[in-house]
């Protein structure tokens, strides 16, 4: 039977409006108003749940999943991800790309937040359903390769050498795309990687360090690249990881950068 719809939307009634939601949630994070965009997701969240939207929840969920692992809200965000993947483990069709997006922010979430073991299987399910149904060049393809390649350093430093060909793979397709910051993003992942083995083997790393974070702050200076939300995002990434290694004049001027943005879109 089909679903009834109200005549003032498109929407069917008893979801939620998940792409004006979304819409939504993008203007407030190109204005990095975080408060108002909490305060949104949790809002839907309870109208999901009122409603009975399934579907809807398990994507609000997977924005909060995000959202909360950027605040380092732990608890919340570790909750949120189960929640999304027990709505997922029952859905009728698990290979969908969008299902796979979801269970790999959560493997993300659950990794940034020192569950990497438990976030491996999630991994894994993104893995199969992207590289079996997105283009070897997709966007998407390079974000997925850049997470798992920082998930299987974490785990074991025996699996290096393999999540430095995923960190290749993903460089490989995004100079392929070319304008995406992202590529930066990778490079100082791999910093990170070389910095973490160093570390382990007593060896000297700096000149290693020197050159992938000089590749990074090249990239993120590429003109083709436009200046936006993303770009900012990426920028307060970079900057993080500048500042561990005490790049101290690049991480102030990334943080400028992404400012700049927010600012121009208040």
């Amino acid at each position: 039977m089909a679903e009834k719809k109200c005549c003032c939307c498109k929407e069917p009634t008893g979801s939620i409006p998940i792409l004006r939601i979304i819409d939504k949630l993008d203007s407030l994070f190109a204005k990095n108003d975080l408060a108002e965009a909490k305060r949104l997701l949790e809002y839907w969240e309870g109208e999901a749940r009122a409603l009975g939207d399934t579907r809807g929840l398990c994507e609000i969920l997977s924005e909060q999943v995000g959202f909360y692992r950027s605040s380092g809200e732990k608890e919340k965000g570790l909750k949120a991800a189960e929640e999304a993947i027990s709505i997922l483990d029952e859905d009728e069709n698990p290979d969908s790309v969008a299902n796979a997006t979801i269970y790999l922010n959560c493997a993300t979430t659950m990794k940034a937040f020192d569950e990497v073991k438990k976030a491996m299987p999630y991994y894994e399910k993104a893995k199969d359903v992207y590289e079996r149904m997105l283009p070897e060049d997709d966007f998407r393809l390079a974000g997925f390769y850049n997470n798992y390649a920082t998930a299987l350093s974490d785990l074991d430093e025996s699996r290096d050498d393999e999540a430095k060909a995923y960190y290749d793979k993903a460089i490989a397709i995004l100079k392929k795309l070319g304008g995406f910051s992202e590529i930066a993003v990778t490079y100082v992942n791999m910093a990170l990687q070389v910095y973490g083995k160093a570390q382990e083997s007593g060896e000297d790393c700096d000149d290693e360090i020197d050159e992938l974070l000089g590749l990074a702050y090249d990239s993120l200076d590429d003109e083709s690249i436009e200046r936006d939300t993303d770009y900012a995002h990426t920028c307060e990434k970079c900057a993080t990881v500048f500042g561990f290694f005490g790049y101290f004049i690049q991480k102030q001027e990334l943080e400028e950068r992404a400012k700049k943005i927010y600012e121009s879109n208040c």
